[in-house]
């Protein structure tokens, strides 16, 4: 009976203690059809769920890829509630605004209205707007869509800025952008908003999901054929449950690739 107790004990510690400051650092590797060439090696560096957390950004690795990636996504949920917002915005303006963009999460929102104070992301919002990135003869695509709950997502303007054939990424705070008509006009979704259930069971999964994407998925690499590919991260921080369990809060590091098929490779996790 003790021993059931400790070992319940052990656990509830490492899941308020240990794991939600254990950052995972991954590297994904996919291959984009038609990808111009001059986009081959292109990285993205996907954040997501911050909520107030900074102490991932202490770490060497991700200084490095902060500094190095061709563009960072933040895909919503900046702060939280408990925790002095002042601290990561004096983060978030050392960053480099010209491979900065965002969308805005939920927890976003006060009174109904998109509220990032005391940072303002200025031309890095990408709420229901796209912009093309340019390297010599190739065009990448980035574009975006608010919370689709607190905010009002249209995905038909985005749509429509588009080009034919275009090469592009969505990023939308909740995997269920994903299901939205017209995302098979793009390649890649990127996305947070379940922290990975942030308490998983063995055997069993999630406890929370949080969306409604098929097989009880909560994040990482999701690839159904004529759909674009969808990663979720897990984030970096916690809502109302300050505990993780089964969920490492993480750090994405996409690399694009440009080949005649389609793979997805995961490497560097830590």
């Amino acid at each position: 009976m003790w021993a059931i107790l400790v070992g319940l004990l052990l656990l509830g510690l490492y899941g308020l203690v240990v794991e939600p400051h254990w950052v995972s650092f991954r590297e994904v590797h996919l291959t984009i059809p038609e990808l111009g060439t001059d986009f081959d090696g292109f990285s993205i560096l996907h954040l997501s769920d911050l909520h107030g957390r900074v102490g991932g950004f202490s770490r060497p690795r991700v200084r490095e890829a902060l500094r190095t990636s061709d563009l960072i996504a933040l895909t919503g949920d900046l702060y939280a509630p408990s925790l002095d917002r002042r601290r990561l915005a004096g983060i978030l303006n050392t960053w480099d605004r010209g491979k900065l963009y965002y969308v805005s999460g939920n927890h976003d929102y006060r009174h109904g209205r998109l509220d990032t104070t005391p940072w303002d992301p200025a031309d890095a919002l990408l709420d229901n707007r796209a912009v093309c990135l340019k390297r010599q003869d190739s065009e990448l695509w980035i574009a975006g869509i608010p919370d689709l709950v607190k905010g009002v997502p249209k995905i038909d303007q985005v749509l429509n800025t588009l080009p034919s054939g275009a090469r592009a990424i969505l990023l939308s705070h909740r995997p269920d952008g994903w299901l939205l008509p017209g995302t098979e006009a793009f390649q890649l979704v990127l996305s947070g908003h379940t922290h990975g259930g942030q308490v998983r069971i063995p055997g069993y999964g999630a406890v929370f999901r949080h969306n409604r994407v098929p097989e009880r998925y909560v994040s990482g690499i999701y690839q159904v054929p004529g759909h674009p590919v969808l990663i979720t991260s897990r984030g970096l921080g916690m809502s109302e449950l300050p505990v993780r369990f089964m969920a490492r809060p993480e750090i994405l590091r996409i690399i694009l690739h440009t080949t005649n098929d389609h793979r997805i490779d995961e490497v560097g996790v830590d």
